[in-house]
């Protein structure tokens, strides 16, 4: 799968600042005026765009942003442009994966496995036996990345722990 890394330039106040400081495909600026406002991005398949990612829900629709220094910058859901170049990327970890061919395998580089093995079995507490729960609502619980806990659920269900819905339940899990 295509990837690069996440280029973080910094903080500024507006989005006229952000764009002088995109320069390459992956180049990310946070603005922000007391508090999270949009993240910046120069689009990661080259096309030369700049892709405005709003992160403040008091402004409508918003995505999540994650951000530390162990584990770098994370935003969900994905980002899917409807126009221009129509590309549709993760970013996760400091690192920007273009979607098209996905594969579960990927979910591992991003993990150390005493951590992984920490939330697995977070997730598995989390999970109900009556009916099926989203991802997002077990990341929300525990307060992780919900990409995180979705790798945590995928493998739950390759140990035959849990089962994960299909259709319009996929991406819900419920353990067996």
């Amino acid at each position: 799968m295509p990837q690069l890394k996440v280029k973080y330039k910094g903080k500024v106040q507006t989005r006229a600042d952000a764009s002088a400081l995109l320069q390459e495909p992956g180049d990310t600026v946070l603005v922000e005026r007391g508090h999270p406002r949009w993240l910046i991005m120069k689009c990661p398949d080259g096309c030369g765009e700049e892709i405005p990612i709003n992160i403040d829900s008091r402004a409508g629709p918003a995505w999540r942003l994650y951000q530390s220094s162990r584990l770098g910058l994370t935003v969900y859901p994905s980002v899917w442009r409807e126009t221009g170049c129509e590309a549709h990327f993760i970013v996760w970890r400091n690192v920007i994966l273009l979607l098209g061919a996905w594969d579960d395998s990927e979910y591992n580089r991003f993990w150390e496995d005493q951590a992984f093995d920490c939330l697995r079995d977070q997730v598995l507490t989390r999970l109900p036996t009556a009916k099926m729960i989203h991802f997002v609502e077990i990341a929300d619980n525990l307060g992780e990345v919900p990409w995180d806990v979705l790798r945590a659920c995928r493998d739950l269900v390759k140990r035959k722990l849990a089962i994960e819905g299909k259709n319009k339940r996929r991406q819900h899990f419920k353990k067996i």
